[in-house]
């Protein structure tokens, strides 16, 4: 017990040296950007064991659920029914474009490829370490450094792009917009202080018995959409409480970077590096499309199309002014299809491998 504890102080002073010198080099999201990176160089120099609880990262999904549910009124989801045939069609291109990656990965790098094909797919990390459960033969050493490094590498890279090339607010913490009205939390009665996030972990705890993917997120954001309908007031979410999320899922990221165990993994890595850049500039030329197609501004459209995920894509266009109810959206219609359909491929190519 006493050796966690020193891990998890030792990751938890890292995390905010982190936070430190990203904040000095006013780097966008340096709570998430910052923790992340000196986390995971650090864990990778070092090779020192750190502790993070994961309980953490499920505190930053229900936080981020209600923030992004305060974000939809009526207009926004009249406004979402127009993008569906876009939703469509970005999911298929982004879905088929990542699979052709890796299979090209496998190839080049002669890593079994099941376990590439699922490594490149863009859900969350946490969907996707379902899909491993159920799929047998797979190698989740690769599968989780290809995911971990894709989602590292774009919540690194889009903040920068979207803040210094196509004029994001990398001091925005909350679009303009959300939450209900102009209220605030001191002007709620005190019991709400109690009985708010009591309903946030009770909408959590629904949707994960009802095994709905992301029911961490999902469920207080979808109980929030509900509240705000119905005319409960719905306050923004401190500041405080978005760097707090931040860091929960900065460093959770950050300790998945793991290199070192996988075969070969200089040539891996360069590699990995190649296919994530080649991802994230076909999610450009994507965003550039829906940005041209519905007037959208360029940040907003590319986050939505950004082969990130829901919970990482939701954060950086909280903290970056996006318009979050559109980002959401698109990353939510495509997390659904992966969820829905894509483990019945997954499962198919195994057994044609195994067969093989």
């Amino acid at each position: 017990m006493l050796n966690e504890w020193r891990a998890f102080a030792e990751a938890l002073v890292v995390a905010l040296v982190g936070v430190a010198i990203f904040s000095f080099m006013n780097i966008p999201l340096p709570w998430l950007i910052g923790s992340l990176v000196t986390v995971a160089v650090w864990r990778i120099i070092t090779q020192r064991e750190l502790y993070w609880p994961f309980t953490f990262r499920k505190i930053a999904m229900v936080l981020l659920g209600y923030l992004i549910g305060t974000s939809f009124t009526e207009d926004t989801l009249v406004e979402m029914g127009e993008h569906v045939p876009s939703m469509i069609a970005v999911t298929v291109l982004t879905i088929g474009f990542s699979l052709l990656l890796g299979y090209i990965f496998s190839k080049i790098t002669g890593l079994d490829l099941t376990s590439c094909v699922i490594g490149s797919v863009p859900g969350g990390l946490s969907q996707i370490m379902v899909l491993m459960d159920e799929i047998k033969g797979v190698n989740p050493t690769v599968i989780m450094f290809l995911q971990s490094m894709r989602v590292m590498v774009i919540v690194i890279v889009l903040p920068i792009v979207t803040v210094y090339i196509f004029g994001g607010d990398s001091s925005a913490v909350a679009p303009s917009g959300m939450g209900n009205g102009s209220i605030n939390w001191l002007d709620m009665p005190w019991y709400t202080y109690f009985l708010y996030p009591l309903l946030m972990v009770a909408g959590a705890w629904l949707f994960y018995r009802l095994r709905v993917p992301t029911a961490l997120l999902l469920g207080p954001m979808v109980l929030t959409i509900v509240m705000t309908f119905v005319g409960f007031p719905t306050p923004e979410l401190p500041v405080g409480f978005i760097d707090l999320a931040q860091i929960f899922i900065g460093v959770h990221i950050g300790l998945q970077m793991q290199p070192r165990d996988l075969p070969n993994w200089r040539k891996v890595t360069a590699y990995t590096g190649v296919t994530v850049v080649v991802l994230v500039l076909f999610g450009l030329g994507l965003g550039y499309g829906l940005a041209f197609l519905y007037e959208l501004p360029f940040t907003t459209a590319l986050l939505s199309t950004a082969p990130g995920g829901m919970v990482e894509m939701g954060l950086t266009a909280v903290a970056i002014g996006g318009d979050v109810s559109v980002v959401t959206s698109y990353q939510l219609f495509r997390l659904l299809i992966i969820m829905s359909f894509v483990p019945f491929f997954f499962k198919w190519l195994a057994r044609k491998q195994t067969d093989d």
